[in-house]
Protein backbone atom coordinates (compact mmCIF):
# COMPACT_ATOMS: atom_id res chain seq x y z
CA UNK A 1 0.00 0.00 0.00
CA UNK A 2 0.89 3.77 -0.83
CA UNK A 3 2.94 5.04 2.13
CA UNK A 4 0.84 8.16 1.68
CA UNK A 5 -2.10 6.30 1.69
CA UNK A 6 -1.42 4.02 5.02
CA UNK A 7 -0.78 7.40 6.43
CA UNK A 8 -4.03 8.72 5.55
CA UNK A 9 -5.83 5.80 7.48
CA UNK A 10 -3.68 5.14 10.31
CA UNK A 11 -4.25 9.18 10.80
CA UNK A 12 -7.65 8.55 10.07
CA UNK A 13 -8.30 5.44 12.20
CA UNK A 14 -6.59 7.20 15.66
CA UNK A 15 -9.05 10.58 14.68
CA UNK A 16 -12.18 8.23 14.29
CA UNK A 17 -11.35 6.50 17.44
CA UNK A 18 -10.52 9.32 19.44
CA UNK A 19 -12.88 11.93 18.65
CA UNK A 20 -15.98 9.83 16.65
CA UNK A 21 -16.67 9.74 13.16
CA UNK A 22 -18.88 12.93 13.03
CA UNK A 23 -16.64 15.05 14.49
CA UNK A 24 -13.74 14.73 12.20
CA UNK A 25 -13.40 16.39 8.97
CA UNK A 26 -11.48 15.25 6.10
CA UNK A 27 -9.49 18.48 7.12
CA UNK A 28 -8.90 17.11 9.96
CA UNK A 29 -6.74 14.10 8.68
CA UNK A 30 -5.12 16.32 5.87
CA UNK A 31 -3.91 18.99 9.06
CA UNK A 32 -2.77 15.97 11.21
CA UNK A 33 -0.85 13.74 8.04
CA UNK A 34 0.27 17.13 6.24
CA UNK A 35 -1.48 17.00 2.74
CA UNK A 36 -3.82 18.70 0.72
CA UNK A 37 -7.14 17.62 0.02
CA UNK A 38 -6.65 17.43 -3.66
CA UNK A 39 -3.89 14.45 -2.41
CA UNK A 40 -6.36 13.26 -0.25
CA UNK A 41 -8.96 12.85 -3.04
CA UNK A 42 -6.25 11.14 -5.26
CA UNK A 43 -6.77 8.28 -2.55
CA UNK A 44 -10.44 8.09 -1.65
CA UNK A 45 -13.39 9.39 -3.12
CA UNK A 46 -15.22 10.79 -0.32
CA UNK A 47 -14.73 10.71 3.48
CA UNK A 48 -17.55 7.49 3.20
CA UNK A 49 -14.70 5.46 1.36
CA UNK A 50 -11.89 6.65 3.98
CA UNK A 51 -14.64 5.56 6.75
CA UNK A 52 -14.74 1.62 4.75
CA UNK A 53 -11.48 1.28 4.75
CA UNK A 54 -10.91 2.26 8.49
CA UNK A 55 -13.38 -0.57 9.08
CA UNK A 56 -12.28 -3.08 7.43
CA UNK A 57 -9.09 -2.71 9.68
CA UNK A 58 -11.52 -2.29 12.70
CA UNK A 59 -13.40 -5.33 11.55
CA UNK A 60 -9.88 -7.16 11.28
CA UNK A 61 -9.01 -6.67 14.67
CA UNK A 62 -12.62 -7.97 15.96
CA UNK A 63 -12.28 -10.94 14.28
CA UNK A 64 -9.20 -11.76 15.66
CA UNK A 65 -10.32 -11.30 18.80
CA UNK A 66 -12.97 -13.50 18.32
CA UNK A 67 -10.85 -16.19 16.79
CA UNK A 68 -9.97 -16.11 20.82
CA UNK A 69 -13.81 -16.69 21.75
CA UNK A 70 -14.27 -19.19 19.26
CA UNK A 71 -11.07 -21.40 20.80
CA UNK A 72 -12.98 -21.18 24.13
CA UNK A 73 -15.92 -22.36 22.66
CA UNK A 74 -14.20 -24.94 21.16
CA UNK A 75 -12.68 -25.60 24.61
CA UNK A 76 -14.48 -29.25 25.18
CA UNK A 77 -13.15 -29.07 29.70
CA UNK A 78 -15.12 -25.88 29.92
CA UNK A 79 -19.15 -26.39 30.40
CA UNK A 80 -21.82 -23.30 28.98
CA UNK A 81 -21.76 -21.33 31.88
CA UNK A 82 -17.65 -21.08 32.45
CA UNK A 83 -17.22 -20.62 28.01
CA UNK A 84 -19.79 -17.48 28.97
CA UNK A 85 -17.82 -15.88 31.68
CA UNK A 86 -14.57 -16.44 30.28
CA UNK A 87 -15.76 -15.11 26.94
CA UNK A 88 -16.97 -12.02 28.76
CA UNK A 89 -13.92 -11.44 30.48
CA UNK A 90 -11.46 -11.44 26.96
CA UNK A 91 -14.70 -8.93 25.89
CA UNK A 92 -13.92 -6.81 29.09
CA UNK A 93 -10.11 -7.04 28.53
CA UNK A 94 -10.04 -6.15 25.16
CA UNK A 95 -12.90 -4.07 24.36
CA UNK A 96 -12.61 0.51 24.74
CA UNK A 97 -14.89 2.86 25.02
CA UNK A 98 -12.88 4.25 22.31
CA UNK A 99 -13.85 1.32 19.67
CA UNK A 100 -17.24 1.27 20.97
CA UNK A 101 -17.79 4.59 20.11
CA UNK A 102 -16.60 4.16 16.93
CA UNK A 103 -19.34 1.82 16.03
CA UNK A 104 -22.14 3.54 17.62
CA UNK A 105 -21.34 6.86 15.51
CA UNK A 106 -21.29 4.05 12.67
CA UNK A 107 -24.77 2.65 13.37
CA UNK A 108 -26.44 6.09 13.78
CA UNK A 109 -24.88 8.25 11.36
CA UNK A 110 -23.68 5.72 8.65
CA UNK A 111 -26.45 3.10 8.77
CA UNK A 112 -25.61 1.55 5.23
CA UNK A 113 -21.98 1.27 5.92
CA UNK A 114 -23.03 -0.21 9.16
CA UNK A 115 -25.65 -2.74 8.09
CA UNK A 116 -22.87 -4.20 5.19
CA UNK A 117 -20.48 -4.94 7.64
CA UNK A 118 -22.48 -6.68 10.06
CA UNK A 119 -24.16 -8.77 7.50
CA UNK A 120 -20.86 -10.42 6.85
CA UNK A 121 -20.08 -11.03 10.88
CA UNK A 122 -24.16 -12.16 11.84
CA UNK A 123 -24.15 -15.88 10.06
CA UNK A 124 -21.02 -17.58 11.65
CA UNK A 125 -21.97 -14.91 15.28
CA UNK A 126 -24.73 -16.88 15.14
CA UNK A 127 -23.98 -20.38 13.85
CA UNK A 128 -21.26 -20.39 17.15
CA UNK A 129 -23.67 -18.35 19.52
CA UNK A 130 -26.36 -21.45 18.66
CA UNK A 131 -23.64 -24.26 19.25
CA UNK A 132 -23.06 -22.58 22.61
CA UNK A 133 -26.40 -22.97 23.71
CA UNK A 134 -27.50 -26.10 22.15
CA UNK A 135 -24.37 -27.86 24.76
CA UNK A 136 -26.01 -25.60 27.95
CA UNK A 137 -29.18 -27.33 27.04
CA UNK A 138 -27.54 -30.58 26.86
CA UNK A 139 -25.79 -30.02 29.78
CA UNK A 140 -29.02 -28.94 31.46
CA UNK A 141 -27.83 -25.46 32.38
CA UNK A 142 -29.77 -23.29 29.70
CA UNK A 143 -33.53 -23.23 29.53
CA UNK A 144 -34.91 -26.09 27.10
CA UNK A 145 -38.55 -24.17 27.05
CA UNK A 146 -37.01 -21.61 24.18
CA UNK A 147 -36.34 -22.16 20.68
CA UNK A 148 -32.94 -22.28 20.11
CA UNK A 149 -32.97 -19.99 16.82
CA UNK A 150 -34.87 -17.11 18.91
CA UNK A 151 -32.44 -17.62 22.21
CA UNK A 152 -29.87 -16.88 19.70
CA UNK A 153 -30.74 -14.18 17.88
CA UNK A 154 -31.56 -12.54 21.07
CA UNK A 155 -28.41 -13.33 22.23
CA UNK A 156 -26.51 -11.59 19.21
CA UNK A 157 -28.65 -8.67 19.09
CA UNK A 158 -27.87 -7.74 22.66
CA UNK A 159 -24.10 -7.77 21.98
CA UNK A 160 -24.03 -6.33 18.61
CA UNK A 161 -27.09 -3.06 19.19
CA UNK A 162 -27.96 -3.30 22.19
CA UNK A 163 -23.96 -3.31 23.79
CA UNK A 164 -23.12 -0.62 21.10
CA UNK A 165 -26.46 1.83 22.05
CA UNK A 166 -25.45 1.08 25.76
CA UNK A 167 -21.95 2.49 25.22
CA UNK A 168 -22.94 5.11 22.90
CA UNK A 169 -25.72 6.84 25.42
CA UNK A 170 -23.97 5.89 29.35
CA UNK A 171 -20.98 7.31 30.50
CA UNK A 172 -20.40 4.30 32.67
CA UNK A 173 -17.60 2.54 30.97
CA UNK A 174 -17.51 -0.32 28.92
CA UNK A 175 -16.55 -2.76 31.48
CA UNK A 176 -19.70 -1.87 33.86
CA UNK A 177 -22.03 -1.97 30.65
CA UNK A 178 -20.37 -5.92 29.49
CA UNK A 179 -20.97 -6.74 33.54
CA UNK A 180 -24.22 -5.62 33.70
CA UNK A 181 -25.02 -7.41 29.76
CA UNK A 182 -23.15 -10.52 31.39
CA UNK A 183 -25.69 -10.73 34.32
CA UNK A 184 -28.95 -9.84 32.57
CA UNK A 185 -28.26 -12.54 29.70
CA UNK A 186 -27.60 -14.89 32.33
CA UNK A 187 -30.58 -14.42 34.15
CA UNK A 188 -32.65 -14.78 30.64
CA UNK A 189 -30.91 -17.76 29.49
CA UNK A 190 -30.24 -19.95 31.83
CA UNK A 191 -32.61 -22.03 34.03
CA UNK A 192 -32.57 -22.87 38.10
CA UNK A 193 -29.56 -25.00 37.93
CA UNK A 194 -27.92 -22.80 35.73
CA UNK A 195 -28.26 -19.72 37.24
CA UNK A 196 -27.06 -21.57 40.90
CA UNK A 197 -24.40 -22.65 39.07
CA UNK A 198 -23.27 -19.34 38.20
CA UNK A 199 -23.72 -17.89 41.63
CA UNK A 200 -22.07 -20.17 43.47
CA UNK A 201 -18.93 -20.06 41.31
CA UNK A 202 -18.54 -16.39 40.36
CA UNK A 203 -20.60 -14.30 43.34
CA UNK A 204 -17.36 -13.45 44.41
CA UNK A 205 -16.01 -11.87 41.17
CA UNK A 206 -18.96 -10.73 40.49
CA UNK A 207 -20.90 -9.46 44.16
CA UNK A 208 -22.97 -6.97 42.41
CA UNK A 209 -23.79 -4.49 39.71
CA UNK A 210 -23.85 -0.03 40.27
CA UNK A 211 -27.47 1.73 39.56
CA UNK A 212 -26.63 4.06 37.34
CA UNK A 213 -29.95 5.85 38.98
CA UNK A 214 -28.99 5.63 42.64
CA UNK A 215 -32.50 4.63 43.08
CA UNK A 216 -33.84 2.26 45.70
CA UNK A 217 -35.94 -0.43 44.21
CA UNK A 218 -36.12 -4.14 44.16
CA UNK A 219 -32.78 -5.92 44.69
CA UNK A 220 -31.55 -2.78 45.45
CA UNK A 221 -30.58 -1.24 48.73
CA UNK A 222 -29.86 2.90 49.77
CA UNK A 223 -26.34 2.85 47.72
CA UNK A 224 -27.84 2.04 44.38
CA UNK A 225 -26.57 -1.50 44.31
CA UNK A 226 -28.00 -4.27 42.80
CA UNK A 227 -27.42 -7.24 44.42
CA UNK A 228 -27.64 -11.05 43.78
CA UNK A 229 -31.04 -12.55 44.10
CA UNK A 230 -32.55 -15.65 42.94
CA UNK A 231 -33.82 -16.54 39.42
CA UNK A 232 -36.79 -16.65 38.23
CA UNK A 233 -37.69 -20.43 38.08
CA UNK A 234 -38.57 -22.05 34.96
CA UNK A 235 -40.87 -25.68 35.19
CA UNK A 236 -39.49 -27.35 32.10
CA UNK A 237 -41.11 -30.83 31.20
Amino acid sequence: MDDVKTQILTTASRLFLQFGLRSVTIDDVCNEVHISKKTFYNYFRQKEELIEMVLQQQCEILKQKKNKKNAILDDPSLNAIDKLVLAFKHWKQDSSIHSMTFFYDLMKYYPEIHTRAMKQQDQTTKENIKRWIQQGVDEGFIRSDVDIDLLAVYTQFQFGKVLTELIGKLEIGVSTTVEFLLDSNVRVLVNEKGYRYYQEKYKKEYPLLKSTSGEGGQGSKSSGMFYWSEPPLYHEE
